[in-house]
């Protein structure tokens, strides 16, 4: 989904509470998911409803709801993108930064999803190089949709409530799931924070996948290893099992599929030794 503009502050005084702002708040608050239990009337005036709606919807991510929904802030951002998150022992700049990663994930999800609906041939050599698939083979003929779903099922479980906990410590691990938890609870160490934003970004769906598909890093030896000199979109060597086994391959192909995305040996790719 897009991102919704506002031009000023929507809610409790002193906010200006322009009648088109208004009205764009009032529509996006009809259409959270699960739905809010306050009904709102799509006016362009605020009023008492609309101040509880945007309380009720705040407090499923701030501690202290405002009544305020502001130009770029987090509730904005929330209300565009339908993500809402719980957060453990985060302070507000971690939570800020999750925020907007996670904005940047679904809409990474939208681009990769689109880009796999109609391949060009970029997209389709990145296909074959992470996950193995030839789309000239006929006898691959159903791989290709089996991936389409499940990067649909991919980009629908981030509009899901997921717990995440900041780690106190910087681990070797940039973030972790736990498959044995049935929350989905996302782990993030102190140095996670200080990655660059598009491994971040990769980093979340690669843990996503974890807990979507009940998955490890097939193909790889136990802890892997680090590969300073391949990029996301080079061959992995994995066979096809493994690589839809493998979650850091949603990732990559995540990472590889969007526009700005280069190719480059210079950045480090977290892979394993591939065992066939």
């Amino acid at each position: 989904m897009a991102d919704a503009k506002i031009t000023a502050t929507v809610g409790a005084p002193p906010a200006p509470n322009n009648q088109p702002d208004v009205r764009i708040v009032q529509n996006l608050l009809g259409k959270v998911t699960p739905p809010l239990s306050i009904r709102v009337h799509e006016t362009g005036t605020i009023d008492a409803n609309t101040l509880k709606a945007i309380r009720e919807f705040q407090s499923r991510f701030m501690t202290h709801p405002d009544s305020r929904v502001d130009p770029g802030g987090r509730t904005i951002w929330h209300l565009s993108e339908g993500f809402v998150a719980k957060y453990i022992h985060c302070d507000s700049m971690q939570k800020r930064a999750l925020d907007r990663d996670l904005m940047d994930a679904q809409i990474w999800l939208d681009r990769a999803n689109g880009r796999l609906g109609m391949l060009n041939d970029d997209a389709t050599a990145k296909v074959k190089n992470i996950f193995h698939i030839d789309v000239a083979d006929k006898m691959q003929a159903l791989r290709l949709p089996l991936l389409r779903l499940a990067f649909a099922k991919l980009r629908i479980s981030f509009n899901d409530s997921f717990p995440l906990e900041c780690e106190p410590r910087p681990s070797l691990n940039g973030a972790w799931v736990d498959l044995r938890d049935p929350t989905g609870t996302m782990h993030f160490p102190s140095n996670h924070f200080r990655s660059p934003a598009p491994e971040r970004i990769t980093r979340l769906i690669h843990e996503r996948s974890h807990t979507v598909f009940q998955i490890g890093h097939s193909g790889m030896l136990p802890g892997g290893s680090l590969n300073f000199g391949q990029a996301a979109d080079d061959d992995n060597g994995f066979t096809y099992e493994q690589a839809v086994g493998n979650a850091y391959c949603y990732g990559w192909l995540a990472a590889a599929l969007q526009p700005d995305y280069h190719s480059t040996t210079e950045e480090t790719v977290i892979t394993g030794r591939p065992r066939h």
